[in-house]
């Protein structure tokens, strides 16, 4: 009984081996073990050393260095959430308190008809928890700017049993806070006000040179600030299933750096230089971006790409994701209830993990050597890969799903790239003295692309009956789709796997042992 286990235990290593991969399995464990926690907070402690001893179990049976590892940050992690539950509680026990203390805002402040908001962070005191996040609201249409470091008197409440307490958590947010009085202005935070002056620069740059139609389109791709765009424009945007493209994510992030790497890469040689570089630029890009949960995983991914060669190490994209996944986690353990933080990271998965193999695929089978029909396959498998890794997300969240996506993702991903890398290096060029000029060819092609955008954003979004209400079906099927989909791959990888054994199988019974080398000629013995 024991060696049939043993054998069944190995096959399924063979089909799936989920262990050369420990980043990804550490993380697809923490979120499981915090919405657990979550969903247990009156015995989370009891569970968290449930955790410990099963754990410190399973390393002293394996005695396997990957096993210890993931056993570490997994429990790190829980560490992390259940300090995050304590700090909820202690804010909880503050609901209709006044206090006052120390702000720094990291964004400009947003006006609608009656309220005005922005986030701020904590400095901590003896009464809130140091760096904690609030969006704090005010009515006398007060402006607030990215940097603004003030004294402030708030009135803090409880956040309300809603859809968008969920959202709130995702972004850190604990508790309601209302603007009473500002009773002292300080110096601004150096870095906080440099991000808001270069996102100024870019939204007054874009203003003066496109009409709002445009502009709004170019902005939120190059800042991930959607608050530009019109709710017409957004809604059709939300129809064809398109809003992680449209706003500022992982993607953008890669098309950005794909750019500057390649000009690093022709300016350093040392692997030391292009690291230290590469970091230096990925913390301005998601700063200016806000440091939005989405682009802070890709960030990070990216920092486990950059670092990679620095340590000699091969970068695997799929453990890079879970890497980032994992030190997100760590850093804010109820980022899992952020929608942009669960799209970035399904979608992202798709695309490094799933996609690459069916384009293989598809090519393979269907002869395609056309480096635009690859392109062609490759921006299909990915799009199509997407959707179905994201549904279940757009389902449980927002109780549709757009079946225009893959399409829309066809016609507007090469636009998308191009118009990015065009603004950013106009955006460049721009605020050089000299070589200004440079800049009107690079704006005139990335309006163009914001205009077509916009009008297949705008086609596509009259086709509103293609988004489609989801249910309970709906939600199986679409995780019965992922499901197959990964099967599918580890299935056919482990079917190329027993065929090259098999052959090399074959060679060896009817061409001798490779390995055991040309059998030696009897020497001659000297007479």
């Amino acid at each position: 009984m024991g060696v049939k286990l043993k054998n069944i235990l190995k096959t399924a290593y063979d089909v799936y081996p989920i262990f050369n991969r420990p980043m990804a399995v550490c993380a697809v464990m923490c979120i499981a073990a915090i919405l657990y926690l979550f969903n247990h907070v009156s015995v989370s402690y009891s569970i968290f050393l449930l955790f410990l001893i099963i754990l410190a179990a399973v390393c002293a049976v394996t005695r396997s260095f990957k096993a210890v590892m993931i056993s570490v940050l997994f429990l790190a992690v829980c560490a992390s959430a259940l300090n995050e539950f304590f700090k909820i509680d202690e804010l909880n026990r503050l609901d209709g308190q006044t206090v006052q203390t120390v702000f720094a805002a990291v964004e400009d402040s947003t006006d609608t008809e009656k309220v005005s908001k922005v986030t701020v962070y904590a400095a901590g005191d003896k009464t809130i928890p140091a760096n904690t996040k609030f969006v704090l609201y005010w009515f006398d249409g007060k402006k607030i700017r990215c940097g603004d470091k003030f004294k402030a008197t708030v009135k803090l409440t409880l956040l309300k049993d809603d859809e968008y307490k969920s959202y709130n958590y995702g972004n850190s947010v604990y508790m309601n806070s209302r603007l009473i009085e500002i009773n002292e202005s300080y110096k601004p935070n150096a870095l906080f006000y440099k991000i808001g002056k270069v996102r100024n620069y870019i939204v007054s740059t874009l203003d003066s040179r496109f009409p709002k139609s445009v502009s709004s389109i170019l902005i939120a791709l190059n800042t991930g600030d959607r608050d530009y765009l019109s709710p017409e424009f957004y809604e059709d945007v939300l129809v064809c299933g398109v809003s992680h493209v449209m706003v500022v994510s992982g993607l953008h992030i890669s098309i950005i750096l794909g750019l500057l790497f390649g000009l690093i890469e022709r300016v350093f040689y040392n692997r030391y230089l292009k690291a230290v570089c590469s970091l230096g630029i990925l913390f301005l890009i998601a700063a200016m971006c806000g440091f939005t949960q989405s682009v802070l995983r890709a960030a990070l991914m990216f920092v486990f790409f950059v670092l990679a060669p620095v340590f000699m190490r091969r970068n695997d994209p799929l453990n890079s994701l879970g890497a980032a996944v994992v030190l997100m986690l760590f850093i804010s353990p109820l980022c899992i209830f952020s929608v942009a933080f669960l799209l970035s990271v399904t979608s992202t998965a798709a695309v490094v993990w799933i996609a690459p193999f069916y384009t293989e695929l598809i090519t393979r089978r269907l002869f395609i050597k056309n480096r635009f029909a690859i392109s062609t396959v490759s921006v299909f498998t990915v799009s199509v890969s997407a959707m179905i890794f994201t549904a279940p997300v757009s389902m449980s969240v927002f109780n549709t799903v757009s079946l225009l996506s893959p399409v829309t993702f066809l016609l507007i991903t090469f636009p998308v790239t191009f118009a990015l890398e065009f603004n950013t290096s106009a955006l460049l060029l721009s605020a050089i003295p000299g070589v200004r000029v440079l800049s009107v060819p690079l704006f005139f092609i990335s309006g163009l692309c914001a205009r077509y955008i916009r009008f297949i954003v705008e086609k596509l979004g009259l086709l509103d009956f293609m988004l489609i209400k989801a249910d309970i079906y709906q939600f199986l099927i679409s995780l019965f789709l992922i499901f197959a989909l990964i099967n599918g791959m580890y299935l056919c990888k482990f079917y190329r796997k027993m065929l090259k054994r098999n052959q090399l199988k074959e060679v060896r019974q009817h061409g001798g042992n490779i390995r055991g080398g040309v059998e030696k000629k009897p020497s001659k013995r000297a007479d």
